[in-house]
């Protein structure tokens, strides 16, 4: 059997192809990137990490950028027009030779000030962009600040829960030795065990909710799949709440009033450039004519304005101020919202404050004082165990009680900030405000 010879050329082809095809799959299989983490990550470096990866913030920077664009095509001149143009072409040989050739350039001239007044809306149009950019990025920073206080609790919550759940690991080891010792009876045993269960459940339960709140702060920064791994900061700090109505009174300094400020502006000045549409554009022509029956060179000026006889741009007009008016309407209703977002805000403040303080200054030190001393009233045998559990119990929920008071306080802080020129809140120390089970411990060791 013959063998045909292959073209050397069709062959380095099809083993191009062959080759191409491996490159795509194998791009087409490449691994993803990993997902980036960090650890200790306070809550400046979450805002600044927001700015870099939150699409949200991403698009309001393109969306001005667009709007530079067209500020800058807004003021552009029309582009000149070029004429050629050939007449009485003859269509048989025996047609007088009346041939007539025209060449030239035609221009389009605005009147009535209408360049000035597009670049004009158009350049408000960007601070329009431009204040939106400043109100997202408060609102960001408002949801990275609520994120970051709910996972900051439920880390702390997280770490009680552990040491409550450590110093019942303990209290069994103890009452396990006692019990072979035969200085108590094994429903105690049984009691301490049930304790640790309900301990570990707990435990459990904060971990998870610890890891819902670090995807949710993720989330909040503009990556979901950045892994947090610890946070460092203080729930505790010292808040200096300024009037209330101070605050009102500089509602109309804020991003979301110049927002709505910058709106009307820029709706105002389309009803500028409607009324400047009305007036049509001017049209001039500059002909060179060639006759060629006498050989003839002759110059043709024209000039052409459409006449406002059935379009005069009322409709465009009457849109232009109707949105005006909406404009003006919705900046009401910008400063009614801010107003009534204020003073909620400002009562979730002034009332999570107060609760932190209290639990702080009248609740946290008797929580103390009323667990040691039953602690050593069940050292000396003057209580029984099922006298002190609840006690311990207590304690515990006065603990969880002030963390989450502590919570409510940034998250209130975060939305009164919002809304106000407020010194946000930072933190870099550690917590001081939940103490261990120092009594627990020094009974376990009893």
């Amino acid at each position: 059997m013959n063998e045909v010879p292959m073209n050397p050329y069709f062959t380095a082809l099809c083993l191009a192809c062959a080759l191409g095809s491996v490159t795509v799959l194998a791009a087409g299989r490449a691994p993803m990137p990993a997902a980036k983490s960090v650890a200790n990550l306070t809550l400046d470096l979450a805002w600044d990490l927001a700015e870099d990866l939150q699409p949200q913030i991403a698009e309001a920077k393109a969306m001005v950028e667009a709007a530079a664009g067209r500020v800058r095509q807004a003021g552009a001149f029309p582009n000149p027009e070029v004429v050629v143009g050939a007449q009485q072409l003859p269509l048989s040989g025996n047609q007088p030779n009346e041939q007539e050739y025209v060449a030239g350039v035609g221009q389009t001239i605005p009147l009535g000030r209408r360049l000035s007044r597009a670049r004009e809306v158009e350049l408000l149009e960007r601070e329009v962009r431009a204040r939106g950019l400043e109100v997202k990025m408060r609102e960001i920073r408002r949801r990275v600040h609520s994120a970051f206080a709910t996972a900051l609790y439920q880390d702390r919550a997280s770490q009680a829960q552990s040491d409550i759940q450590q110093s019942a690991a303990r209290a069994v080891a103890v009452m396990q030795a006692r019990v072979e010792a035969g200085d108590t009876v094994r429903d105690d045993l049984a009691r301490v065990e049930m304790e640790l269960t309900r301990a570990k459940v707990e435990l459990q339960r904060a971990e998870s909710l610890r890891e819902q709140a670090f995807v949710g702060l993720a989330s909040a920064i503009g990556d979901a799949t950045l892994t947090v791994k610890s946070l460092a900061g203080s729930m505790e700090a010292t808040f200096e709440i300024p009037a209330l109505e101070s605050l009102v009174a500089n509602l109309a300094a804020q991003p979301e009033s110049a927002l709505a400020e910058a709106d009307i502006r820029a709706r105002l000045a389309r009803v500028d450039l409607a009324q400047a549409e009305r007036i049509p554009d001017l049209k001039v022509e500059l002909l060179y004519h060639r006759l060629e029956a006498n050989r003839a060179h002759t110059l043709d000026v024209g000039l052409s304005l459409p006449l406002p006889l059935f379009k005069r741009n009322q409709g465009r007009l009457r849109e232009a101020r109707a949105e005006a008016a909406a404009a003006e309407a919705r900046s009401r209703m910008t400063h009614n919202e801010l107003t009534a977002r204020l003073h909620e805000s400002y009562l979730q403040l002034t009332g999570a404050l107060v609760s932190s303080r209290t639990l702080k200054t009248e609740i946290l030190g008797q929580a103390d004082t009323v667990l040691q001393a039953a602690e050593a009233r069940y050292a000396a045998g003057d209580i029984s165990l099922t006298e002190i559990l609840p006690v311990r119990r207590d304690w515990a929920a006065v603990q969880l009680s002030y963390l989450e008071s502590l919570r409510d306080l940034m998250q209130a802080w975060a939305a009164v900030s919002s809304l106000a020129d407020l010194p946000e809140h930072r933190g870099s120390a550690p917590p001081n405000s939940l103490r261990s089970s120092s009594a627990i411990t020094e009974l376990d060791h009893k």
